[in-house]
């Protein structure tokens, strides 16, 4: 029987379903296909009837066993019926063991369960790559319908009815189905309850409501507002990929399910690797978000964690609550336990709270409020310990109560005008050492950004006012210098007359430090020399700069090359000061330079500096390509060579302190720059013409196949200009003729494999000063597969010495026969290799070697295995590492190695249970591990 209701919903179904039946013969017990009637309201607000088209002769009808789970005695269709034979008794949900009832359906297809083979390839698109199938809600008529329960109309069909009009009782059996609004319920019988609306459905019983489906023995079902029960229930969230299973579940009018002795979990319906199994689960569909009470976390139906109540996500969106706990142990911490909290304060801020419990420190504190305007966006963060833990207790600048606290933020005042800030204060220079943090944005370094900036974009200039300080989170490095204040003014004219293009660029700054005087105490006490007091003569000044660098250029082009000469005249001027120890230094310096006959080159100290110096240079190349073959694959084979001449003259700048300063490392891009130095500090001279040709092979498509780039530079001149305490006359490629061979490279096997290499060889030293060589494979189709080999060796650093104050070129660390002497200390030569490969289904290795070949040791090694499945991951990898941890000055001396076994296990729909710091270091160990994890694997 199919029925419609009017408007007035409530009592409909019944009086239509009486007043149907009333025209028929009192005998007859049942009304079969062939005297079914379609009823519809007419215009004048009666019933227009019309008989049903004959349908196939009916089953005999299915008999309620009242032996179901149920708090309601179904009532029979006669009231004094019952079957003989009632059948043999339903299979319980807990005795399923957290597994679908087979005895349901052999393939899960009750819990709409389509396997892998059968999904559509959109479909494949979204289901997990170790996933045998899906929850697919199959089409049905008013599944999208939005309107409300008190306004949609009810839809009834079933292959034969009858109605008691005396208890108004009316009894549908056969394929029954109920449809209301988005809610739709099938059973095999039913039993409505015209007085008080409600309905009792039996056998095979099924509830849908938005992507939501309930599977049970018996249903009551309250037909005003869609409030149901359903006994011996299991549910399938669709889209989230959740099911479980309970005594009975509830569903209220507002679709929120509660469950009674039920479960929770996103692994297949064959699987019971893990479920939460508690007496009161809440799932709230409009919020998103569980609620469950006396939880116990059961892997393999074996309880492995309890918690008297959690609150756990249903899907994506954000809600207020605790998220999954990270527990761990480790060396400086103990025991460690966090368990986040989570405040959804509004749709455009938030706030997060971070209790992390250590049982060698005590417990720390940290939070973040995160914020998002139509203009700006940021967050504030803190955090605070009382540290139990005394082992730095001699060492200087320690404190016990240890904290944090940050601001970052990004705005516009206007569509013109952009503030930046990025502030961040530690308690003392050891805390990323002995602590870790959750905040977003924050990382461990040897420093902390403490910044505010404002800048204006106009249609020709931006001009931007910085202040710039930081405080060190390291005792192994020097004080760096502030920017207090620091103001650029960078554009272009808008006019080109006869096509030139005028630039220029603008810097106005004040660099300043405080640096420390006295002793520093290491961890076993003993005390050294603050590394500031190694800071000699110039290196200790502080001052002002400004910096003109105006620049005209006629840019040529053609299809078949390019032609550009440009003019650049840098102009800087310095108000300088010292302190008396750096100027008695310098004549310290000087006299002992001229007592051992050597060449003074630390400068001397004049309080106002200028210097201007004239750049001119030739940019030119030529593009030539041809179509050609290889390997019978068609391509178009370019071969453009470069021509580049520049000129800056020689000036003495050995009195001007470096700031910000330093030596770009040589390579093939250098060969074209107008500057060997990074900064505004040194101007280098050079006279020189660098020849660089480039070959690439471009297949018809697009895609870059292979590309070579080699070239040198011949030098016209020696390159007088150094860094402060380098002499130009003991370093040898200061006076060589040409420059070493750049070669850099890249081959694109197809769009998963690639090589890149570059290589720097000396001539002169018939030596390699540099190069590395990286392959590297991930197929698009498949980013399970990684594998990453690389090889660098890099002689030709200039650094600085914190222990003698001086810059120099490559070289020891300490001095021969002292304890902290290392050497080639900055020499680099190091391979790497990493891997994660599948050896069988759902199984894959994982693995990283990196080595020092300089020094002879490992620096970081691990190995282990992953298993993945649809519902749950885990790893377990063996790992050591050399740890910095700063118990003295010296840095050698402060790198140990360490070595751990790491376990992560995480539960999918949940979240990861222990073993957070494990995805820390696979992520920055290997390349494309990211991307990997991205795309669900």
């Amino acid at each position: 029987m199919a029925l419609k209701s009017p408007a007035f919903r409530k009592k409909f179904p019944l009086l239509v379903t009486g007043s149907l039946l009333a025209l028929q013969p009192l005998a007859t017990s049942f009304v079969v296909a062939a005297e079914q009637y379609d009823c519809s309201v007419s215009a004048s607000g009666g019933w227009d009837c019309a008989p049903k088209t004959s349908a196939a002769q009916l089953p005999p009808r299915p008999v309620h066993d009242a032996s179901a789970v149920s708090s309601s005695t179904a009532t029979s269709a006669e009231g004094s019926e019952t079957s003989e034979d009632t059948g043999a008794k339903p299979m319980l949900v807990t005795e399923s063991k957290g597994r679908g009832l087979k005895s349901r359906s052999e393939d899960y297809s009750h819990l709409d369960w389509v396997p892998r083979e059968k999904l559509t390839a959109a479909q494949l698109a979204e289901t997990g790559p170790y996933c045998a199938g899906a929850y697919i809600e199959p089409i049905r008529p008013g599944m999208n319908d939005k309107t409300n329960k008190s306004d949609a109309p009810t839809f009834i069909g079933a292959k034969a009815s009858r109605y008691q009009q005396e208890q108004q009782i009316a009894t549908l059996a056969g394929d029954v189905v109920m449809r209301q609004g988005s809610m739709q319920v099938e059973a095999d019988e039913a039993n409505l309850y015209q007085a008080e609306n409600r309905g009792e459905l039996s056998g095979n019983v099924r509830l849908r409501d938005n992507g939501t489906l309930m599977v049970g023995d018996h249903a009551d079902v309250q037909l005003d507002t869609g409030e149901a029960k359903v006994d011996n229930a299991e549910y399938v969230m669709h889209k989230s990929r959740i099911r479980g299973n309970a005594l009975y579940a509830k569903r209220a009018e507002n679709a929120i399910i509660r469950l009674k002795d039920g479960t929770y979990t996103t692994c297949e319906p064959s699987s019971n690797a893990w479920q939460l199994k508690g007496n009161n689960i809440t799932l709230n569909p409009a919020t998103g978000f569980g609620t469950a009470t006396n939880v116990t976390l059961r892997v393999k139906d074996i309880p492995v964690l309890y918690t008297p109540y959690i609150y756990f996500p249903i899907d994506d969106r954000r809600q207020s609550g605790f998220l999954p706990p990270t527990i761990g142990s480790g060396s400086d911490t103990g025991f460690m336990l966090v368990t986040p909290y989570y405040f959804n304060l509004a749709p455009n801020y938030d706030a997060t709270l971070y209790p992390r419990y250590m049982s060698k420190r005590g417990m720390l504190m940290e939070g973040e409020f995160r914020y998002l305007t139509k203009s700006s966006e940021g967050q504030f963060g803190a955090a605070y310990l009382n540290d139990d833990n005394d082992d730095r207790k001699l060492q200087t600048d320690y404190q016990n109560t240890r904290y944090m606290y940050n601001w970052q933020h990004k705005g516009g005042l206007d569509s013109r005008v952009m503030t930046e800030v990025d502030y961040t204060k530690i308690s003392d220079p050891y805390y990323f050492q002995d602590l870790q943090t959750d905040q977003i944005g924050v990382e461990s370094r040897d420093f902390v950004n403490q910044q505010g900036a404002v800048s204006y974009r106009g249609d020709t200039y931006t001009a931007r006012l910085n202040a710039q300080a930081y405080q060190l989170a390291t005792v192994s490095n020097v004080t760096p210098y502030n920017r207090l204040p620091q103001i650029t003014l960078n554009g272009f004219l808008p006019q080109h007359p006869g096509g030139l293009d005028f630039t220029y660029n603008t810097e106005i700054v004040r660099f300043d430090r405080d640096l420390r005087t006295g002793d520093y105490k290491n961890e076993d006490g003993t005390t050294a020399p603050f590394l500031d007091t190694y800071t000699r003569g110039l290196t200790r000044a502080n001052g002002n700069r400004l910096n003109l660098a105006p620049a005209v250029s006629l840019p040529l082009n053609w299809t078949y090359g390019f032609f550009k000469p440009t003019l650049k005249y840098q102009y800087t001027q310095y108000d300088l000061d010292l302190d008396s120890t750096g100027k008695d230094q310098i004549v310290a310096d000087k006299a002992d330079a001229a007592n051992k006959g050597t060449n003074y080159v630390g400068g001397d100290f004049s309080s106002s500096q200028s210097r201007g110096v004239p750049i001119a240079s030739i940019d030119s190349g030529l593009y030539f390509d041809r179509n050609t073959q290889w390997f019978g694959k068609n391509y178009r084979q370019t071969l453009e060579p470069r021509l580049y001449y520049l000129y800056v003259p020689e000036k003495n700048q050995e009195d001007i302190p470096v700031f910000d300063t330093g030596e770009s490392t040589f390579n093939y891009a250098s060969l074209f720059r107008d500057n060997r130095f990074s900064g505004s500090d040194r101007v280098g001279d050079e006279n020189k013409l660098s020849l660089g040709i480039t070959n690439r092979w471009i297949e018809e498509n697009g895609f870059e196949r292979q590309r070579i780039s080699v070239g040198q530079a011949l030098y016209f001149k020696d390159r007088e200009v150094q860094l402060p305490g380098i002499d130009a006359k003991t370093r040898d490629d200061a006076h060589s003729n040409v420059s070493p061979y750049a070669l850099e490279y890249e081959y694109r096997w197809n769009r998963d494999w690639r090589t890149t290499a570059d290589y720097n060889w000396d001539p002169d030293s018939r030596s390699p000063r540099s190069g590395s060589a990286m392959f590297h494979y991930q197929p698009e189709d498949n980013p399970n597969k990684v594998i990453n080999a690389g090889y660098r060796y890099r002689n030709d650093q200039v650094i600085y010495n914190q222990n003698t104050g001086k810059w120099q070129f490559g070289g020891d660390y300490g001095t021969p026969g002292s304890a902290n002497y290392v050497k080639d200390y900055y020499k680099i030569q190091q391979h790497d290799f990493s891997v994660i490969w599948p050896i069988v289904p759902q199984w894959n290795v994982i693995s990283r070697w990196q080595y020092d070949y300089n020094r002879n040791r490992t620096l970081e090694a691990f190995g282990g295995f992953e298993y993945d499945n649809c519902c749950w991951k885990l790893r377990l990898i063996n790992r050591y590492w050399v740890k910095y941890d700063e118990t003295s000055q010296d840095a050698p001396q402060n790198e140990k190695g360490d070595h751990g076994i790491f376990l992560q296990i995480v539960l999918k729909g949940l979240g990861g249970l222990t073993g957070a710091k494990v995805e820390s270091f696979l992520d920055k160990g290997i390349q494309g591990y990211r991307e990997r994890e991205d795309q669900a694997f």
